[in-house]
């Protein structure tokens, strides 16, 4: 039987000009480039795996993918092809061999990701961040993160049928104020699709005044993804790391 490899990719991305990561007709997405490059290299037909999808015009600055082939290359080989080929959106941070078992999605032990919010205008954040104009209460931001935090089940901040692993382990929930920017940052176990965007606008609303930290508990204990309807735009969040 001919021997098959299994390698591993830490991939950095600007997400602007991508639908997302997974593959779609009619759009370009950062899995297509990959894998079409990947192709060349290996003269085979190549399938990443991601350990989680990226929606469109997010980033990443540690997203991290598999894929077999039975042809053998240097991992640096892989690096160095991808790194002088793909778009400058696009980098390879590390590629290595792993064991056939390791699966990039089901063998995470959990993710961090980072949202930015800028609160004074600043168009060398355009497009990485979200701009809030509105008056804000950085203790009720917490106040709410501290609540959200609280919670187990966040089908409510979710997106309608993603609930195969409803129970979420959040392991950090805080934030960093530098009296401009704003992240929010957040580990867990897993995550539900739109959840950190959710929580992110649910939090700033509470910050805002638009919503009370009752409001905000109602949502949750609701655990139904129509009451939690507001969702921050994608360009503020950062895929920061997978752990394995």
């Amino acid at each position: 039987m001919k021997k098959r490899y299994n390698y591993k990719l830490v991939i950095k991305y600007i997400g602007t000009r991508y639908h997302g990561w997974q593959r779609q007709p009619n759009h370009i997405t950062v899995q297509q480039v990959l894998e079409d490059k990947l192709r060349e290299l290996f003269r085979e037909k190549i399938t990443l795996i991601a350990s989680g999808r990226t929606d469109a015009g997010v980033h990443a600055l540690g997203q991290v993918a598999n894929f077999k082939t039975f042809s053998y290359r240097k991992p640096e080989e892989i690096k160095k092809y991808l790194n002088a080929t793909l778009p400058r959106d696009i980098g390879i941070l590390s590629a290595q061999e792993v064991p056939l078992s390791f699966n990039a999605r089901f063998s995470a032990k959990g993710k961090t990701y980072f949202y930015r919010i800028y609160t004074k205008p600043d168009p060398f954040l355009y497009g990485f961040g979200w701009y809030i104009s509105k008056k804000f209460s950085i203790k009720k931001i917490e106040e709410a993160l501290d609540l959200i935090k609280k919670q187990k089940n966040l089908k409510s901040l979710s997106k309608k049928g993603d609930y195969l692993r409803e129970e979420v382990d959040v392991r950090e929930l805080f934030l960093r104020y530098d009296g401009e920017i704003i992240e929010i940052h957040i580990t867990a176990s897993h995550f539900l699709r739109h959840m950190v965007r959710k929580i992110v606008a649910h939090a700033v609303r509470v910050g805002t005044g638009s919503l009370t930290i009752n409001q905000l508990k109602d949502i949750l204990d609701a655990a139904d993804p129509s009451r939690g309807i507001y969702i921050a735009p994608p360009e503020g969040l950062f895929l920061k790391e997978v752990y394995y």
